[in-house]
Parts: structure tokens; C-alpha cells; sequence
């Protein structure tokens, strides 16, 4: 199906709030006893993958929550690569042993990515709220590297374990992994400010990151989902950079049907139980303002010579301000003044 707007490549959707962990920075609230009344049926997901596919979408992600909490996980997957889409799992690894990876595998599942948010289980179970859990996770790679998945590791620079993001690399390096990425934190859901990086610190991480690529460019992918580091790319590379890909690139879908600009954002483009997932893209009005950058005119943003490159991150605008068209707080190239914490002054 030929649509007006270009659809997005990417789509994540949080197919489940239920969740065996409890993480501190959780961006949808999930646990142990979140279950959203909203949540779709098995026979109500396949008709929303179906939409996906009509519309063009390229990649699906299934997040969560844990979306291996769903018993219909492995339904959904197989739907998808039957319509043609890229499929992956989102997972915490808790619920990946070798004979999880052997189905996922059956399944055509096309990627994995499985979080650390530390380099040690110390780190990473205090944030995640599960004793046990790093173990798990590093299990988790290990079988499914084995069953030759392709696996991701992603990775959220916080005030508690921002100074273990080169270590996290390397830990994904030695486990076989095919990539990491490091996501920037965005204080939305559980969540909180006082986990927030301060800009200068987050532009210190970033290009610690841009300089891994070279050292594991022979096997692993390293790249930052991080807007801003646009401006610290050739004028080659950099004219062929998108920015933030919130409402143009990427949307989120959350366990209730809600159509979001990106998985990180509240604002409500539309709801599936209310309308295609098309007419969504095309028609929303969150949407079509997104996708024109010119109309970012506050902060930092909207005197950059260099937001038709970046545009922002439009997520920290939102939490921050409560305006996704705002300036962008968490910008380390051209920061605004704000109030946010500084790394010594917070903890976990």
C-alpha cells in the first residue's frame, strides 16, 4: 500500500506492561503486577501487525515490559517475517536459555537485544531491581549467540553507571554480540530526573562512543542513539544525517494501542482501537508538526543553524519542558541553561 507520508522504518511496540524485573529508569512503568486492561489479544495483535506491513514499515520491534511474558510471543514473530518484516525481541534475558533461543531462531526472529545497564551485577541488578538478573542477561547472550542469533546489547548511560560504558562494550565484545547501542536516558514513566545525565557529561560519553567503532569495526557495530552527534561527523556523512527520527523514522506503539512519535514519548498521535495505523501516520496533527523542523522556534533549538541535521531530541524536550516543540535539555553542543542534576549529586 502506497501512502502520502513516507511510513516509518522503524516501529516499537511495547506489546506488555507486565515485567519480571522492576527498573529504576523503566519508560512504561512495568512489573511483576502492572497488567494494562488495554492489552491486545492474540487475534487483535495479528491485525496490528497486518496494518504495520499494509502501511510499509520495514522493522518491528517487540518490547515491553517483557514481551517474553507473552505466551504468544512466538505467534506474533512468525506473523510478522510472514508479512515481511525485520523482527526483534527487546528482552531483559531473564526468560532466554538455549531452548528459548532454539524457538526465537524457529520462529525467524531477525534480531535480539538483550539490555545491560552495567558491566558488573552489582550495577546492573540495583538498577534493574532483580537479584540475579546480570547473570541472566550474560546467559542469555551466551545462548543466543550460540544458536546464531543476531544479538544487540543495549546500553543506558545514567548517573550511577555512565562510567561503565566502555567496559559494557567490551563485555558485549567478548560475548559474541554483533552490535551495541547506547541509548540515551530520557526521564519518562518510572523513571526520574535525578537519573539524568547533565548535558556535558552525556556529550563526554558520546564521543567516547564514537571513538569505539574503529577499535571493533573488524566484528561488533558500536553507535549512540543520540541526535546530536550529527554535529561531530564529517560534512559527508553528516549531510545524509536524519537526527532525531521521532514521528518520521521510528513510533511507538504502548500496550493499550496508543501510537506515539517514538517509545520514549506520552503524546498521543492516535489509538489503533480507534483508527489504521496509516491513517494515523498520515493524518495526526503530533505528527505532521514533528516532521517540520522549521516549527521548533524555543531554546536552544530554535536558534541552531543545525536542527534540520539534529532536530533535537524531541523525547527530553517532552519530559523536560512538557512540550515536544521546546528547546533540547539534554543537548551537550549547545546547551540551554536548566536545572538539571549534576552526576555527583545523585544516586540510585
Amino acid at each position: 500500500m502506497k501512502t502520502q507520508t513516507e511510513p516509518p522504518l522503524h516501529v516499537a511496540w511495547e506489546i506488555t506492561c507486565r515485567c519480571n524485573a522492576q527498573c529504576v529508569h523503566c519508560s512504561s512503568s512495568a512489573g511483576p503486577e502492572v497488567q494494562d486492561p488495554g492489552e491486545f489479544s492474540t487475534c487483535d495483535a495479528l491485525r496490528i501487525i497486518d496494518q504495520l506491513a499494509d502501511t510499509g514499515v520495514r522493522v518491528l520491534a517487540f518490547s515491553g515490559g517483557e514481551p517474553l511474558l507473552r505466551p504468544d510471543l512466538l505467534t506474533l514473530i512468525q506473523h510478522a517475517v510472514q508479512r515481511g518484516l525485520t523482527t526483534n525481541v527487546c528482552t531483559n534475558g531473564a526468560l532466554v536459555d538455549e531452548g528459548m533461543a532454539l524457538r526465537l531462531r524457529e520462529a525467524g526472529l531477525g534480531s535480539v537485544t538483550v539490555s545491560l545497564d552495567g558491566a558488573c551485577a552489582q550495577t546492573h541488578d540495583n538498577l534493574r531491581r532483580y537479584p540475579g538478573l546480570f547473570d541472566l542477561a550474560v546467559g542469555a547472550i551466551r545462548a543466543l549467540v550460540k544458536h546464531n542469533h543476531r544479538v544487540g546489547v543495549s546500553f543506558t548511560p545514567m548517573v550511577s553507571n555512565y562510567q561503565e560504558a566502555l567496559q559494557v562494550a567490551q563485555l558485549a565484545y567478548s560475548l559474541g554480540t554483533d552490535s551495541v547501542c547506547v541509548s540515551q536516558y530520557i526521564p519518562t514513566g518510572r523513571g526520574t530526573r535525578d537519573l539524568m545525565l547533565s548535558p556535558a557529561i552525556l556529550g563526554e560519553v558520546a564521543r567516547d562512543v564514537l571513538r569505539l567503532p574503529a577499535k571493533y569495526a573488524r566484528r561488533m557495530r558500536v553507535h549512540g542513539h543520540d541526535c546530536h552527534v550529527a554535529l561531530l561527523l564529517s560534512p559527508e556523512e553528516m549531510k545524509d544525517y536524519k537526527g532525531c527520527g521521532a514521528g518520521t523514522a521510528t513510533a511507538g506503539i504502548g500496550a493499550d494501542g496508543t501510537v506515539t512519535p517514538c517509545i520514549f514519548m506520552s503524546n498521543r498521535a492516535g489509538n489503533l482501537r480507534d483508527a489504521r495505523f496509516t491513517d494515523i501516520w498520515e493524518n495526526s496533527p503530533l505528527l505532521r508538526a514533528m516532521r517540520d523542523r522549521e516549527q521548533l522556534r524555543a531554546g536552544n533549538c530554535g536558534s541552531c543553524r543545525f536542527k534540520l541535521v539534529c532536530g533535537g531530541c524531541r523525547a527530553a524536550a517532552m519530559a523536560i519542558h512538557g512540550n515536544p516543540l521546546s528547546g533540547d535539555p539534554s543537548c551537550w553542543m549547545f546547551p540551554e541553561p536548566t536545572d538539571l542534576p549534576q552526576p555527583h549529586l545523585a544516586a540510585v
